[in-house]
């Protein structure tokens, strides 16, 4: 059915939200990536040979002005790494309880049903 709305879509777009307030965080407060690169110890141990392990290690040694650039990228390869995102982890991180969490996925839920709305209503173009 034409307009319907990809859950999958709606949770990248609810890690996209997060990893901007992380990105707010980490301008207030850059040890937070050092508390992330913990985090990340502590998943390495766990994924050991996975390729996101790699993937975050090099993402995590960035400067801090392009790692906030990236964590909110939209290319392929940031959505999926989001996934396993160490910040989700770091201590200091915190998108509230249940409450939060549900609001953050509605709003979600909003703009990607407003990108469909605006995706119908567009002119299609010609060769």
């Amino acid at each position: 059915m034409a307009g319907e709305v990809n859950e999958g879509v709606v949770g990248d777009t609810a890690k996209l939200m997060m990893h901007r307030l992380i990105v707010r965080m980490v301008r207030r407060d850059p040890s937070l990536v050092e508390r992330a690169k913990i985090a990340h110890a502590r998943q390495a141990d766990q994924f050991v040979d996975w390729p996101f392990v790699r993937e975050w290690e090099e993402l995590l040694a960035l400067p801090t002005k392009e790692l906030a650039s990236r964590l909110v990228s939209r290319d392929r390869e940031m959505v999926r790494l989001r996934n396993s995102s160490p910040f989700y982890l770091a201590e200091g991180v915190d998108f509230g309880g249940y409450d939060a969490r549900v609001r953050l996925r509605r709003a979600a839920r909003r703009i990607v049903e407003r990108g469909l709305a605006t995706d119908q209503h567009a002119t299609p173009r010609g060769p």
